[in-house]
């Protein structure tokens, strides 16, 4: 999954949107987007499966 992708690279290898872009060869606003859009999955994954589906 792309967006999956473009998360692992800002948040674990730390790789700045530039670099990112040019690799994925993307946009910077559709990065944000895709960055935006995994952190909510992130959330609603976390919200369900460790905290018993109490949303915050």
């Amino acid at each position: 999954m792309r967006t999956a992708r473009v998360f692992t690279m800002r948040e674990v290898m730390e790789m700045s949107t530039d670099d990112i872009c040019q690799e994925l060869e993307i946009f910077t606003t559709n990065c944000w987007v895709m960055l935006h859009r995994a952190r909510l999955t992130l959330r609603e994954c976390l919200e369900m499966t460790w905290f018993d589906g109490q949303p915050s």
